[in-house]
């Protein structure tokens, strides 16, 4: 159990010091010895989040962001079939509608819950990144799906997330099934939930898919 609590520390520390070649490397050694592929995310997630920190305090600039991003693709890209194989639920086959609303260009967390969503069977639409609020409610009205996910990591989202839910809620008014709309973001909390709109908001990434195969199943 401590080595593996080790090993899980160590690839932590590597995601937040940026180091890429050994990053990829305790990756491919911990699939290699059978270690759950969706604790190898998770840890990568809580580097990324030491790399939020990190930017926030000033001590990484925006090239560590890119850079991070960059070491998460490549991260992403190892373990999603290893994912998919130790995947052996029902689909969900639910349809999301997912981008980062206007104002915001951050998409390592929408990425990973894209990721994630991919295996366990939602068909996923992403938009990227600063997202106009009448993209989302064309690309809604286009697509009909089950769930609206939106995410932000800025403050400066907030107004962009409720100009955008406040669009989308009238677009969707004579629906018969009005579709779930999400909120996604590490800063959120339910203060900001209720300012734009929603009731649904995470921080983060399994547990919007918690949510997200929740909702579908209620669906049903």
């Amino acid at each position: 159990m401590d080595a593996e609590k080790d090993t899980s520390k160590e690839l932590i520390n590597c995601v937040a010091d940026l180091e890429e070649e050994k990053t990829i490397t305790l990756v491919k050694e911990r699939l290699q010895a059978n270690d759950d592929p969706l604790s190898i995310v998770y840890d990568c997630q809580e580097g990324m989040r030491l790399v939020g920190d990190r930017y926030g305090e000033g001590r990484y600039y925006i090239a560590g962001l890119i850079m991070a991003g960059e070491i998460l693709r490549q991260v992403m890209e190892i373990v999603s079939p290893a994912l998919q194989q130790t995947n052996h639920e029902k689909p969900a086959s639910g349809t999301i509608v997912l981008g980062t609303v206007k104002e915001d260009i951050h998409d390592l967390g929408k990425n990973i819950v894209k990721m994630l969503l991919s295996c366990h069977g939602f068909t996923v639409y992403d938009l990227g990144v600063d997202v106009p609020p009448d993209k989302f409610v064309e690309e809604t009205v286009k697509l009909k799906p089950d769930i609206i996910g939106l995410s932000g990591l800025i403050t400066a989202a907030y107004d962009s997330m409720k100009v955008t839910i406040d669009l989308l809620k009238q677009a969707t008014a004579d629906w018969p099934q009005k579709p779930y709309i999400i909120i996604g973001g590490s800063q959120l909390d339910q203060q900001v939930s209720s300012l734009v709109g929603t009731d649904y908001w995470v921080t983060e990434a399994d547990a919007g898919v918690t949510l997200c195969k929740k909702m579908i199943t209620e669906h049903m």
